[in-house]
């Protein structure tokens, strides 16, 4: 039995519009949940709860190249049958992966609590790996049920994490005071709860070693540039964040993460692209070649170009009055810092459709050394640029490592686009 034309287009309407629901989901409640915990923490506490924060994210960052970008792309090449078995054996190499990322924060943290120990960061000896563990399982799962067609799953999982952390924090607070670690606990509950609900909901989940190893082997060929990209990406970019820490104390940091919290808005696009993108242009370029996939690409970029900058152009005019109304006014202060992100979000959406390109090019080398000339960069300026120039200094350097990789992206990809 065949489905009808309009039938599949309303289906595919359909996702779509789930699809960014999820997005507005996850970033609307990660934004709510920055607001509350900035205002409970004050920038002092906030800026050293977005430290801990950072150690998260590299995780993430490593785990969204060795399987999660290569599960977006490489699903889409492959028969339904092959898909199948494919993501089963997904399923379980992300939690044997997650597990190894959360040993390996454990043992981070007992070396950085002998090197830091003014810090106190034996504090979150437990709450950070239970955090890394928890989060990296949830954020596969919701990108799983997009692959395979349930998208309102992804959204209920969601909610159960985004949403539960933020109502627990919010009515906590009037029975005990909150600090980094409590709130990393409660990411890691509520994260690994949604993990389970993801989990206990596949109807079908068979171990098979050798399909694991096929994914493993498949998933290396594919995103071994791309992992050590990732490690290179993180350190190129957030360098100039640790520094601020560093030289210029965790208020620093906590202006810098309101600045990304408010352009982080944009993530709703984003995210959302990710979740898209990267599939579309596979099959554009199966069935045209490479033309077929800069066309595609080109018109997404006209799109959702217009969405992203005028949101950003709004954010920048209105810069002020966010900041009071979310934030309060001890953050007044730091208004040009989130000027300045507004600019940085401009040069990184048009890194998206360059990337996006490379990755369904399968020449993923590209991005590799484009942050092995971003990262020179950071380790070479970051220190003399923030002391002279403080925040300012922060803000600028990432622009400058994001038009560093800009520039490596188009002039490899120039004889393929010229025709545009």
């Amino acid at each position: 039995m065949h489905l009808s034309i309009s039938t599949t287009k309303n289906l595919f309407k359909n996702t779509t519009l789930l699809v960014y629901t999820d997005q507005l989901v996850v970033s609307g409640l990660s934004f709510l949940s920055s607001i509350i915990m900035a205002r409970l923490l004050g920038v002092q506490g906030f800026g050293i709860y977005s430290i801990a924060w950072l150690g998260v994210l590299i995780a993430s960052s490593v785990n969204q190249p060795f399987i999660i970008s290569p599960m977006m792309t490489l699903s889409g090449k492959k028969t339904t049958e092959e898909k199948d078995r494919y993501l089963q054996a997904l399923v379980f190499k992300q939690i044997f992966f997650a597990a190894a990322l959360s040993i390996l924060s454990f043992l981070t943290v007992l070396v950085m609590s002998v090197i830091l120990k003014e810090w106190k960061v034996n504090s979150i000896i437990l709450a950070f790996p239970l955090a890394v563990f928890s989060f990296l399982l949830q954020d596969f799962f919701r990108k799983y049920y997009f692959i395979i067609g349930k998208p309102q799953k992804a959204v209920l999982i969601d909610v159960i994490a985004y949403g539960g952390v933020l109502l627990s924090a919010f009515c906590l607070h009037y029975f005990r005071d909150m600090d980094a670690q409590f709130i990393l606990l409660l990411t890691a509950l509520f994260f690994l709860y949604a993990s389970l609900v993801a989990l206990l909901s596949l109807k079908k989940l068979q171990f098979n070693l050798n399909e694991i190893k096929s994914a493993l082997s498949e998933h290396w060929d594919f995103s071994k540039w791309l992992t050590a990209t990732a490690l290179l990406q993180w350190f190129s970019g957030n360098l100039f964040i640790i520094a601020a820490g560093a030289i210029l104390g965790p208020k620093a940091v906590g202006a810098t993460r309101m600045a990304q919290n408010i352009v982080g808005i944009t993530h709703v696009l984003f995210l959302a692209m990710e979740n898209i993108i990267p599939a579309r242009a596979a099959t554009a370029q199966k069935n045209g070649g490479t033309e077929a996939l800069f066309r595609y690409l080109w018109k997404f970029t006209m799109q959702m170009g217009a969405i992203t900058f005028t949101l950003l152009g709004l954010i920048t005019i209105f810069s002020k009055q966010i900041i009071d109304v979310c934030y309060g006014e001890s953050y007044l202060e730091y208004q040009h810092v989130l000027i300045g992100f507004c600019l940085l979000y401009v040069i990184v959406f048009l890194g998206y459709p360059l990337r996006y390109a490379i990755r369904t090019l399968e020449n993923t080398r590209l991005i590799f050394m484009s942050f092995i000339f971003s990262s020179v960069f950071s380790v070479a300026c970051a220190y003399p640029v923030i002391n002279a120039f403080g925040l300012n200094g922060v803000v600028a350097g990432l622009m400058m490592t994001q038009l560093i990789t800009l520039g490596v992206y188009v002039w490899s990809l120039r004889d393929k686009i010229r025709w545009l």
